[in-house]
């Protein structure tokens, strides 16, 4: 068609469809015309490359290096971060791998909805997809904030505003909505440069950071504190996801991933060993220049904040502000690239999610719509969006809201993690072929990894101070009596998610 061989030519909704049916298994003779007309009314376009799935994949999860990880540091110290961060490294690297299957095998913007739905039924299928909503839609939250907390620490560092904090969170909001409803490519191409940025900024960081390294601050002595041992670790475990959570909004992307069975593995994989190497180096080199209680905790008006600008802090308390201030403020701009890069991928992983869910009808249908033009679900940007704000405003009165996010978007991860290792295990056993296109290497150690740490990490949830785990049985409670009272009469079996559940794959095993 003329164009290069890295950028097809457009597609018409009836080639869009073809190609979704194609990568999802579904044989579009045996749909019906209502059936397939619904596939054509919902279809996304398919523009995504390997360099957009690991731009992707960096961008969702990088502002975990900026912000969120360190308030493991609390009476923890750096040693018990260090270990839990690389127990969370194992399990996120053994976690992309294992998906990648899953992902490739049935190529839905439902992504755990569609998996759960095909292995169990629709109640799992649910349940996953709500779980992940609410991990994206948390880490949209708990993002924004941090977005408004690194501008009011460097307009005003000794005393940073709350007000500013607020509206600059609310702008970033806003700001977005009408980038992720512009195009699905052209917000690829805003997430790459932004992605860039975030890491061009970590490593002013790490430059400027290094002449002032001290090895006392990193290796502590004691090693762990005192009365606390090895619990340090424990306790530092559901902070330390953070450095990595939502790695998986990648998933959701394999809808519109151009041959999802090669893009999606290898953006996942390098996007992931991406990840892992600024982890261990900011780790390094934020608690090598600063007290790592102070990392975490501030004293704001005669009481004790929790940090949400850590690197900026560790900045400002070394001479490179007064002997180089347009590093400092330089990185503290740069550094905002790091935090609106992962809100850039969340808001693609919350409203797709969303938009799956509503697109089948497990959530009102309405969610489900997409631009007449753009192919962009409007709606679910719109639905997501306004949810983000509510929980911004309501921060002026419930200041504990960063914090509270971060740990109710973890535990909500890892609670479909483990059912997705399930369903793997399900499938592999029940529908072999539907997973020719790939297989994860170390097949039957690595789910099983997944399961073992996430539980693992899971249990941590019990030891920690926030009191999380009621607020997140809430939410289930609610979305299960939603689903149990309403969603489950009116769920669309013409949702490809719904229509891939009830074909089986052909070709070789």
């Amino acid at each position: 068609m003329g164009g290069k061989p890295d950028q097809p030519a457009p597609a018409t909704t009836e080639t869009l469809v073809r190609e979704v049916a194609a990568e999802a298994h579904l044989k579009l003779d045996q749909l019906r015309p209502e059936e397939q007309a619904y596939l054509q009314e919902h279809a996304l376009k398919k523009p995504l490359r390997v360099l957009d799935i690991w731009a992707l994949g960096v961008g969702a999860v990088i502002s975990g290096a900026y912000f969120g990880w360190n308030l493991g540091l609390k009476d923890n110290g750096p040693v018990a971060m260090l270990v839990a961060t690389l127990i969370v490294c194992l399990l996120y690297l053994t976690w992309v791998l294992a998906l990648s299957e899953l992902s490739v095998a049935m190529p839905f913007a439902g992504g755990p909805l569609a998996y759960g739905r095909r292995a169990v039924g629709p109640w799992l299928g649910f349940v996953m997809g709500w779980s992940m909503l609410l991990e994206c839609q948390f880490v949209a939250v708990a993002t924004a904030l941090a977005t408004g907390g690194y501008i009011a620490f460097l307009l005003r560092p000794d005393d940073p505003s709350n007000t500013v904090r607020v509206g600059v969170a609310l702008a970033t909001i806003v700001i977005f909505f009408f980038l992720h409803t512009w195009g699905v490519k052209e917000q690829s191409l805003a997430l790459q440069l932004i992605t860039y940025g975030a890491i061009l900024g970590l490593v002013i960081f790490w430059v400027a950071a290094a002449p002032y390294l001290s090895w006392e601050r990193v290796w502590t002595r004691p090693v762990l504190p005192e009365g606390k041992g090895w619990r340090a670790v424990l306790e530092a475990v559901p902070f330390a996801l953070w450095w990595l959570v939502s790695i998986e909004t990648v998933a959701l992307a394999a809808e519109e991933a151009h041959e999802a069975h090669r893009t999606i593995p290898r953006g996942l994989v390098l996007a992931q060993v991406t990840l892992i190497a600024i982890a261990v180096l900011t780790w390094f080199f934020a608690c090598g220049v600063m007290d790592a209680q102070e990392l975490a905790v501030t004293a704001t008006n005669g009481k004790a904040d929790d940090v949400d600008y850590p690197l900026v802090k560790a900045l400002e308390s070394l001479p490179v502000r007064q002997a180089a201030p347009g590093v400092f403020y330089g990185f503290g701009l740069i550094a905002i690239c790091g935090i609106l890069a992962s809100y850039h991928g969340i808001v693609f992983g919350t409203s797709r999610q969303a938009f799956s869910l509503g697109r089948a009808g497990y959530l009102p249908t309405f969610l489900g719509k997409v631009h007449a033009v753009r192919r962009t679900p409007i709606s679910a940007l719109l639905t997501c969006s306004g949810i983000s704000a509510a929980f911004v405003i309501a921060s002026v009165w419930w200041p504990e809201v960063g914090t509270v996010a971060v740990l109710v978007a973890t535990l909500t991860a890892l609670i479909w993690y483990i059912l997705a290792m399930t369903c793997l295990f399900l499938l592999r056993r029940r529908e072999p072929r539907l997973f020719h296109a790939y297989r994860t290497p170390v097949s039957r150690v690595l789910p099983f990894t997944v399961v073992i740490l996430a539980v693992f990490a899971v249990a941590m949830y019990s030891v920690i101070n926030v009191q999380v785990i009621p607020l997140t049985a809430g939410l289930y409670a609610v979305a299960l009596g939603y689903y149990g009272l309403w969603a489950r009469r009116r769920i669309q079996t013409a949702a490809p998610e719904e229509l891939a559940a009830r074909q089986r794959p052909e070709g070789p095993p």
